[in-house]
């Protein structure tokens, strides 16, 4: 191996949530194509826990590899994150025509160890990076619980504005059934409004879920107000589960 690169933060020296590190090991010979199935990580050190960086051309030949990884929320690490000796793992990687293996080791004049210019902090969403910060439901008009012909509508609030097309999705889990909330309002903002109005057939007794993986495009877009960069979709730990003060019986007509 003859080298190894990380990019930089976005802004500064810290990478936020959402934001993409990546890394380039280059190999002094031309590594052949491999399966996917058999393509290996490269384990990054973020403060004391390791995280795995998914190679992104391991499918090609050539000598240089690159990975990546998304900072999550729970990431922090205020020293400097590091790579090590023994951070390619798994897979296969042979010599293009040999048929023998890569060299795999990581010289220490080629690790990286706590760089302080490649900081990582999950709880700040990175420079650039647009995603959900919040999911709330509307109150039902009495009590806890919607009735038929009422609608509810689910509040999602992005850290930063977002422009919409077409009609995304926000699906709803009333009982044993998935029903989708259509956009209608937010477009420019940052907060989100999906609505679903309650039929006869829903019914709830626990209350509304709201999975981590339930906003979708929809052949729509939601991107960055004024940009064409895409919006993080994921709810992560703003998923709702079973909300008790929004339970559903739609036998009962809005009164």
């Amino acid at each position: 191996m003859t080298g190894l690169a990380t990019n930089t933060p976005a802004s500064g020296d810290t990478y936020g949530r959402g934001e993409t590190i990546t890394a380039t090991v280059t190999f002094s010979h031309s590594i052949a194509n491999q399966a996917s199935s058999n393509w290996p990580v490269l384990r990054m050190q973020i403060g004391s826990v390791n995280r795995d960086m998914t190679c992104t051309n391991c499918g090609s030949g050539g000598t240089s590899k690159g990975f990546s990884y998304t900072v999550q929320a729970a990431d922090s690490d205020a020293d400097g994150v590091s790579i090590r000796d023994g951070a390619l793992v798994g897979g296969t990687l042979e010599r293009t025509f040999f048929s023998t293996p890569a060299n795999r080791t990581i010289s220490s004049t080629l690790e990286i160890v706590n760089s302080a210019n490649h900081k990582v902090d999950g709880s700040q969403w990175g420079a650039g990076v647009t995603g959900v910060d919040a999911v709330a439901l509307n109150a039902p008009a009495v009590g806890d619980t919607f009735e038929r012909g009422e609608v509810i509508e689910a509040t999602v609030t992005f850290n930063r504005a977002v422009d919409v097309t077409g009609t995304p999705q926000l699906a709803l889990t009333v009982g044993a059934n998935t029903r989708q909330a259509n956009y209608a309002t937010g477009h420019g903002s940052t907060a989100l409004g999906f609505r679903y109005t309650v039929v006869q057939a829903d019914a709830d007794t626990d209350g509304i879920s709201i999975g981590a993986t339930a906003l979708a495009l929809n052949s729509g877009t939601i991107v960055v107000s004024g940009g064409t960069a895409n919006a993080l979709l994921g709810l992560g730990s703003h998923a709702v589960s079973n909300s008790a003060d929004h339970k559903v019986d739609g036998r009962r007509p809005r009164r």
